[in-house]
């Protein structure tokens, strides 16, 4: 089972919801669609240009580019793992060759030598390199729970990276063979300065426009509660998506909340209520704004952005690509990323 990152429910929340443009969540009879509503009906702006919000500026320290060099360092070491090492595995265990329950895993970290598995499992990981994938012959133990005791099983385990406790050196060898267009350590320090950068603005900007829309949504007079439609919408893809998150955990969605997350059925379930209520009146006020501002998004800009998907992704045409994403959802999104760009085109962004 993999280990659990406790965190944010509302992180998680707000990732899901960007999902509901796919058309997930609601039966397509029950959905509503932002063009079926006049948003005006139910919200009533503020102000919503030359907003002010504090953000600092981006950068990246000496100690912040060394840290992520010396964690490449630490990556997949030549030698491949040695005891101490974390490896990164997936694997399936069968008995007689069928697949056993609890027998198999996916994005599993191990530290080699913590005694976590039966023996043999981390003793034959040892000088497995990434990429391998070993075939491991082992017993269970006689006093293994009823069922597997004593049984002999086979696990295939396929290492997808390692981390080392010993760092590679850094030189122009150890460079030229990142195959990233660097020949010598100097250029690489800048290579990695000007990749933690880009992750900086990135960062940065997604903050300013997260407390846009927070300054918004608190200034805003909501008269009318969201279409039930629209908030059943969103509420079906945030389960779902954290479904999928908990299944990745080989768990259940009540025990992810649990353990990651501190809440009970009763807490979770009204929390991911309260967010679909949220993100229902934000994407009402965008579109309240979009009409107010004339920035609708018009068929013929609806399917150049779908040319362009498939373009760029194994889709082979538009027909094709409207099969798994509903177009009305994409349409929204993409008119409140415009009135994103005017908000954000149009904020005055003072040093935090």
């Amino acid at each position: 089972m993999r280990e659990v990152k406790k965190g944010k429910i509302a992180v998680v929340l707000a990732a899901a919801a960007v999902m509901l443009l796919a058309g997930c969540g609601a039966d397509d009879s029950e959905k509503v669609y932002l063009d079926e509503i006049r948003a005006e009906d139910y919200v009533k702006l503020s102000e919503y240009k030359g907003l002010s919000v504090e953000q600092a500026p981006p950068e990246v320290t000496e100690e912040q580019r060394d840290a992520y060099i010396n964690y490449q360092l630490s990556l997949n070491p030549k030698d491949g793992a040695k005891e101490g090492d974390t490896v990164n595995i997936d694997y399936v265990g069968t008995m007689d060759g069928v697949a056993f329950e609890g027998g198999t895993a996916s994005g599993q970290n191990l530290t080699l030598g913590s005694h976590r598995f039966i023996e043999g499992f981390e003793e034959g990981l040892i000088g497995a390199k990434a990429g391998d994938v070993v075939e491991l012959n082992l017993t269970f133990p006689e006093d293994y729970h009823e069922g597997m005791a004593g049984k002999d099983v086979v696990f295939t385990v396929t290492v997808n990276t390692i981390m080392s406790t010993t760092l590679q050196e850094l030189n122009d060898e150890y460079v030229k063979g990142l195959d990233i267009g660097c020949s010598t350590v100097e250029e690489y320090r800048q290579y990695v300065n000007d990749f933690l950068m880009e992750g900086a603005e990135a960062a940065y900007e997604d903050e300013i426009e997260n407390s846009l829309v927070s300054m918004l949504m608190e200034s805003c007079e909501f008269t009318k509660e969201p279409p039930q439609g629209m908030v059943d919408g969103y509420e079906g893809i945030l389960r779902e998506n954290l479904t999928a998150e908990a299944a990745n955990y080989g768990m259940s969605l009540e025990q992810l909340m649990s353990l990651a997350y501190g809440m009970d059925a009763e807490s979770y379930a009204k929390e991911i209520r309260n967010q679909a209520v949220r993100y229902a009146k934000q994407s009402i006020m965008m579109q309240a704004i979009a009409d107010k501002e004339g920035l609708d998004v018009s068929e013929e800009e609806l399917e150049a952005e779908m040319e362009e998907i498939v373009a760029n992704t194994a889709y082979g045409s538009v027909d094709e690509l409207k099969k798994d994403v509903d177009g009305r959802r994409y349409k929204e999104s993409m008119m409140a990323q415009k009135v994103m760009g005017m908000l954000r085109e149009n904020a005055v962004v003072n040093a935090g």
